[in-house]
């Protein structure tokens, strides 16, 4: 490969590294959310209409994020159900696709579908005695 080659395919890298890093999406903020699903314990749940559901992205870094869900909802299967958890989260390399371990348990897959909108699949197996699975739709607070 002669000089021109490799200072081509140099100058391809660094733009294309340089285009990847510069669409990375900042999520950082507040996010409020509706949320469809099932769960062992409390059965069909709909949210939005027994309670809310928020996310706050208080750190990110590259394509790395931490935060914190907060859910509240009843049930007449469970009652009043408050529930914070904390989570660590990285965006793919298609600036789009996310994955939330949450501390306690559980995981989420997500797409980001706009700056102000995100999709999240929240995935838990039976290990702590309870299963489910739910979709949710988060809006940033503005």
């Amino acid at each position: 490969m002669d000089a021109k080659q490799t200072f081509a395919i140099t100058v391809l890298l660094v733009a294309t590294i340089g285009l990847s890093v510069a669409g990375i999406p900042d999520l950082v903020g507040n996010w409020t959310g509706s949320l469809k699903g099932y769960d062992e314990n409390a059965g069909y749940m709909d949210i939005n209409k027994t309670g809310n559901l928020n996310m706050v992205i208080s750190e990110q870094k590259g394509q790395v994020f931490a935060g914190n869900f907060s859910i509240n909802f009843s049930s007449s299967q469970t009652g009043l159900m408050q529930e914070t958890e904390g989570f660590s989260g990285a965006i793919g390399s298609d600036n789009k696709t996310l994955y939330f371990a949450e501390y306690d348990h559980g995981y989420d897959m997500g797409t980001i579908l706009s700056n102000d909108t995100i999709e999240a699949v929240y995935i838990e197996d039976g290990a702590v005695g309870k299963a489910g699975a739910y979709v949710a739709i988060y809006h940033r607070m503005k």
